[in-house]
């Protein structure tokens, strides 16, 4: 449509010479040829000027649409609903079907366009049979868009769509794929084959997938291969997308939806991972290694250290902190020369005995890990001057653990730490610390020892007047406060205790968090008044998000039956507390729900 008026154009090419076509559908319109200095220069022209033509919103006359209701097609589309009215039109396309350009979904933009501009828009399109784009299947709408189902398979040469819902039932080929946070969907009832998939919200793909994939919110991106993702080799956005599509650690992805619309590539030529980028690193440095004396592996979703890292003998400064460790290897006690070691935020759970090597080391910094115990060795590093244990365990304790039944706390402030003969600094914040060693520090230059937001209850003056421990009269609320951080609908879910398909119920891990609050809990918290209310507010939050839709009680009821029922072994114990009968009282109240 151009005004109120279509029209059509059309070429043929004959070598370097096209011949061209256009005017108003209905007459006889005009007619020219140009020549151009190659039969390349001529392609290149005709492609240039479809583009301009579909981007305006023409569409290739060669796909023969029919027109028909939603009340008609509304019992074979698998899409999520949208509000449609039965007498909203569809666009049905019946065969195996190729589209020669980009195909928009859009309302009231391309094969959507309508005469009266001012008409209801086509509610989606409907293909019965395979789907072949050449060009980008794009939907620049966050909020909305018309829906495509295609069934059959579906090839494009990329896909870019944000509001619109995608079903296909078959298997999606294409190039790369974006999807932008949206109200819309992508379902496909086949595999996936794409070069690049971003997005930042799951894709639903009964079949395999095989892709290079960036899951949002600054994550890595992981090749996955019959549908299994390489955790252990990630590559960094930047060594994927090119910088055009590129923030920092972000992949932009509306504007590599925009990018993707107009043809221009984001993705690079070739793909190059954390580990093959470091190892490009090492190829300069290793012609000297002895003179590499700082390194920086920070922010790589490492989940192990690349074995070359270990040939840089004369390091004294190692960064690692905001990596995916959950242990070190023992090659760490190679590096004898560091001086600083950096391990904050990776959810460490425990340090190698090769610790005991590192004799240099003067900084050791263990910040938001999850620790629970430090090895023996660590007592040969004897010029330690600072140690910073703060956040231990991090926010994503289970995570790290693999489950809630596997978690382990540093109960104790560990004693090998008592024996470093040089410590000048300790920080212990945000660690469950129930005792403190029962020796006093060797080290005559501590003149910064601090714990706080710990379980502590009592303190020796004598014993530990080395110590700063701050406001013990706080722990009753710091151990409550896990409550808080752990008892969540986030960790509660549905899917973690109901399985659809078998039916059955699986409370194991949900009663293992249980147990795990009721250790941190009693008798630190008594007389359990801020325990309770903690748990009165995070059940009823739990309950009220299992059952938002408001039929799923009979899942709550299940599984606040389970919990009340595990109070009995769990409280054997601790015969008569207060906390335990509170919780009765308060599990019985959600297990009654909806009766």
């Amino acid at each position: 449509m151009e005004g109120k008026a279509r029209v059509f154009w059309s070429y043929a090419q004959h070598g370097e010479r096209l011949d061209l076509h256009h005017g108003k559908q209905g007459t006889d319109g005009k007619r020219e040829s140009r020549t151009f200095p190659s039969a390349e220069a001529a392609a290149a022209f005709a492609r240039k000027q479809v583009w301009v033509r579909v981007d305006k919103g023409a569409w290739s006359s060669d796909l023969a649409f029919e027109s028909t209701t939603w009340e008609q097609v509304k019992d074979s589309v698998q899409v999520p609903g949208n509000s449609e009215q039965d007498d909203d039109r569809v666009l049905v396309l019946t065969g195996d079907v190729v589209v020669p350009h980009d195909l928009w979904l859009d309302f009231h933009r391309g094969i959507f366009a309508q005469d009266d501009p001012d008409a209801e828009p086509f509610t989606g399109l409907l293909v019965r049979g395979n789907l072949t784009v050449e060009g980008c299947v794009f939907n620049g709408e966050n909020d909305f868009g018309p829906f495509l189902q295609v069934d059959g398979n579906l090839v494009a040469t990329s896909i870019a769509i944000g509001g619109s819902r995608l079903r296909v039932t078959g298997d999606v080929t294409t190039g790369d794929f974006v999807a932008v946070y949206n109200h819309g969907s992508v379902s496909i009832g086949g595999g996936l084959v794409a070069r690049t998939i971003a997005s930042d919200y799951t894709l639903k793909v009964e079949g395999p997938v095989d892709a290079y994939r960036y899951q949002g919110q600054g994550s890595k991106v992981f090749a996955v291969t019959d549908g299994v993702e390489d955790t252990q080799d990630p590559y960094e956005v930047k060594g994927v997308f090119l910088p055009a599509a590129v923030s920092g650690e972000r992949v932009l992805l509306d504007k590599a939806r925009k990018l993707l619309a107009v043809g221009k590539p984001i993705s690079r030529p070739g793909f190059t991972s954390i580990r093959a980028a470091f190892r490009q690193l090492v190829s300069k440095k290793m012609a000297e290694p002895d003179k590499v004396k700082s390194l920086s592996l920070n922010s790589k979703s490492l989940k192990s250290l690349p074995d070359e890292l270990f040939l840089f003998r004369r390091l004294e400064k190692l960064s690692l902190q905001s990596n995916e460790l959950r242990t070190l290897p023992e090659t760490l006690g190679l590096l004898t020369e560091l001086r600083e070691l950096d391990l904050r935020s990776n959810g460490l759970l425990a340090l190698p005995e090769s610790m005991g090597a590192l004799k240099k080391l003067r900084v050791l910094n263990l910040e938001t890990n999850c620790l629970w115990r430090l090895p023996d060795s660590l007592a040969e590093c004897v010029e330690l001057r600072a140690v910073y244990l703060v956040n231990n365990p991090y926010a994503y304790v289970r995570r790290a653990f693999g489950a809630w039944s596997k978690v382990q706390l540093m109960w104790e402030l560990p004693e090998v730490l008592t024996r470093l003969p040089k410590l000048e600094v300790l920080k212990f914040e945000g660690t469950p610390l129930r005792t403190l060693p029962k020796r006093r520090f060797d080290s005559a230059a501590l003149t910064n020892a601090t714990v706080c937001r710990s379980l502590i209850t009592q303190v020796d003056p004598d014993l530990h007047s080395q110590l700063d421990v701050v406001d013990v009269a706080s722990s009753p609320g710091n151990a409550a406060a896990y409550i808080g951080y752990w008892f969540k609908r986030e960790n509660v879910r549905l899917e973690h205790i109901h399985d659809v398909k078998s039916g059955r119920y699986d409370f194991t891990e949900v009663i293992a968090l249980l147990g795990l609050l009721l250790r941190l809990n009693i008798p630190t918290a008594a007389p359990y008044d801020e325990a309770l209310k903690k748990f009165r507010e995070q059940s009823e939050d739990i309950a009220r998000s299992m059952d938002w839709e408001g039929a799923y009680a009979h899942h709550v009821r299940a599984l606040f039956l389970a919990l009340g029922d595990a109070l009995g072994p769990l409280g054997e114990p601790h015969p008569g507390n207060a906390l335990i009968a509170g919780l009765r009282d308060i599990f019985s109240v959600h297990a009654r729900r909806g009766l």
